[in-house]
């Protein structure tokens, strides 16, 4: 007994020893590892930095393979014109934090760019990806730099890539997209015999890109496509659209993406020409089509909502003598529901016609662009929804300058747009499919009772609308 009691003291001893010296011993915890970044100190192998401040980088800077530089939330890392940076092991930008590029970033085989927060890359500097790339779904990347998308390389969007008009891809690697990403093409592109670009989310051609393929562009069938300017397939190039055949659940310009270019004269007319157009007469005139004021807003309690009165008149008179029509609702509009009121009342009016160009929104008074960008994307919407659970196809008008002032188009423009810019060419730098460029035309037939000639508004359209409309069963078609 006594002597299980010596060996029971003698254990206890050793462990109470070996706790003090293991508590002597010096601890390295992995923020051991961690190192704020001041923008010019060498990156080692093996260590994690990070920017946590605004800092400017101006000089060459490598991160090795399995080192890590992460800008935090608040943190940003600007290349300068003068630094260049070559990344073997991992460049992260969490949410909050910001690279920009003035300079040189070159993400080399086995290396990884992660933007979880935001990327900007100016006019000046160079982005090359042998390696991968990921913006994840919060992440945004706005480019305007030359790109060079290296064979091998992996670019992953999740979020939102925006190659902006002065940017210059060359393309040989993959770009993918998944779904609810967006990809925003509206420089130059080329994409190389290896290059693909994989698509299930949105993709977006703008109205100044120049994009050549020699590759592959897939749209999947999640893919939504927003195509502004025609891609130019060269022999070996191809565009595979894997999308369901005919079926989408809004009338927007998805619709009109292989739909050939046509050029149309038309006129647009309301109460202002008076109920004296002789219509017979205008269709003599070479006019194709004629957009139709079908309704107004509310002004006051004296002006409630109502129809032009000379509608009625003019659309069937227009298609009886072969003039394809269009009809459009002048807002007055200052909220969500307001609009949506608008939008029922301007569909109870029309329900009656085939309407073979598209239902159209005017929206131009000064007040409403005061309103705000966000509630007037918000009031565009409701109406729109309202048209579309109707089966008509949506369209937008407005002036060159209140669209540029008071929209954010680029939440808008799935839709289709009817620009107003009086002159002998358009400097509107979004898409549109009918140009209304004069608002004292003169057209044989329209003229007052006494025969005396009245001003009309001229448009060009540039999409075979009726055909389009027939094909997807829109607009009472």
């Amino acid at each position: 007994m006594i002597r299980d009691r010596r060996i029971f003291r003698a254990l206890i001893c050793l462990i109470l020893c070996a706790a003090v010296m293991i508590a002597a011993l010096p601890v390295r915890t992995s923020a051991a590892s961690v190192i704020i970044w001041d923008g010019q100190s060498e990156i080692k192998a093996g260590r994690t930095y990070y920017v946590l401040a605004p800092i400017k980088m101006k000089k060459a800077i490598t991160i090795p393979s399995g080192s890590k530089v992460s800008i935090r939330e608040g943190g940003e890392l600007k290349i300068m014109s003068a630094g260049k940076m070559t990344v073997y092991g991992e460049l992260s930008v969490a949410i909050g934090g910001t690279l920009s590029n003035y300079g040189s970033l070159n993400v080399k085989k086995g290396g990884k760019l992660n933007i979880y927060g935001s990327l900007r890359s100016s006019v000046s500097a160079d982005i090359g990806v042998s390696g991968n790339m990921t913006v994840f779904n919060r992440g945004f990347a706005e480019v305007s730099s030359a790109v060079k998308v290296y064979k091998g390389a992996q670019v992953l969007v999740k979020g939102i890539l925006s190659f902006y008009k002065s940017s210059d891809v060359k393309q040989s690697g993959k770009i993918t997209t998944a779904q609810n990403s967006t990809l925003e093409l509206r420089g130059t592109m080329a994409i190389s015999l290896n290059g693909v670009i994989d698509v299930s989310g949105h993709i977006t051609v703008g109205t100044a890109s120049n994009i050549k393929c020699s590759g592959k562009i897939i749209l999947n069938e999640e893919a939504t496509y927003t195509r502004f300017k025609t891609i130019t397939l060269t022999k070996s190039g191809k565009l595979i659209d894997g999308r369901p055949e005919y079926e989408y659940e809004d009338m927007t310009v998805d619709i009109l993406i292989d739909e050939p270019d046509v050029f149309r004269k038309g006129i647009d007319v309301s109460w202002a020409q008076g109920d004296s157009v002789d219509w017979e007469r205008v269709a003599a005139s070479g006019v194709e089509f004629a957009i139709i004021r079908a309704a107004r807003g509310y002004i006051s309690e004296e002006k409630p909502m109502a129809e032009d009165v000379c509608f009625r008149r003019n659309i069937e008179e227009a298609q009886k003598y072969g003039i394809d029509v269009g009809v459009y609702f002048y807002s007055y509009a200052s909220t969500v529901e307001e609009a949506r009121e608008e939008a029922e009342f301007f569909v109870d009016v029309i329900k009656d016609y085939q309407i073979q160009y598209p239902v159209i929104l005017d929206m131009e008074e000064q007040y409403q662009g005061k309103i705000g960008k966000k509630k007037l994307t918000n009031m565009i919407d409701a109406f729109f929804e309202v048209l579309m659970e109707n089966h008509y196809f949506p369209m937008f008008y407005s002036y060159k300058s209140w669209i540029e002032t008071y929209l954010e188009m680029n939440t808008l423009d799935k839709y289709a747009v009817w620009l107003a810019q009086v002159g002998d060419e358009v400097t509107y730098d979004g898409g549109y499919y009918i140009w209304q460029y004069s608002f004292t035309g003169k057209v044989s037939g329209v003229t007052d009772i006494d025969n005396t000639e009245r001003t009309v508004d001229l448009n060009y359209s540039y999409k075979d609308w009726p055909t389009i409309f027939k094909k997807y069963h829109l607009n009472n078609m």
